[in-house]
């Protein structure tokens, strides 16, 4: 439940934030505070399904390899289903360049989120069973 909390809640701020860094880096500020404020619920509604998906591929490899590299697949996986989302998405053609630097978005998102629902609590070896001795 804390991996798909963390995937559905906290993935698209993520994302959003480092949208919004991208933009002002590139120089592009639209609409001021109130761009940023009218962006968030556009950046859940639109990252939804992304997150959704990086959840998916989390939780599906939880137990089948390590941290690091899980969360290595996980940016990975963000990355390209940015892109795939921003493709289909898009009505206007878009430079290459632009299109490879939105896929950080999701890449960001996958990475602090596969990341933070890999953190287990100190003592907590057995992933918190509790063992019958």
């Amino acid at each position: 439940m804390k991996r798909f909390l963390l995937f559905l809640l906290l993935g698209p701020a993520v994302g959003f934030a480092v949208f919004e860094i991208r933009e002002v880096l590139s120089g592009r500020i639209i609409g001021g505070f109130i761009g940023f404020l009218m962006g968030l619920p556009i950046a859940y509604w639109f990252g939804l399904l992304p997150s959704l998906i990086m959840w998916g591929e989390d939780w599906f490899l939880e137990d089948k390899i390590g941290l690091w590299p899980k969360v290595l697949t996980s940016a990975v996986t963000g990355y390209i289903v940015s892109i795939a989302m921003l493709l289909i998405w898009t009505s206007v053609p878009i430079p290459l360049p632009q299109i490879l630097t939105f896929g950080l978005v999701g890449a960001s998102q996958g990475l602090v989120c596969s990341w933070l629902s890999g953190i287990k609590p100190k003592g907590d070896r057995d992933g918190g069973r509790v063992s019958e001795a």
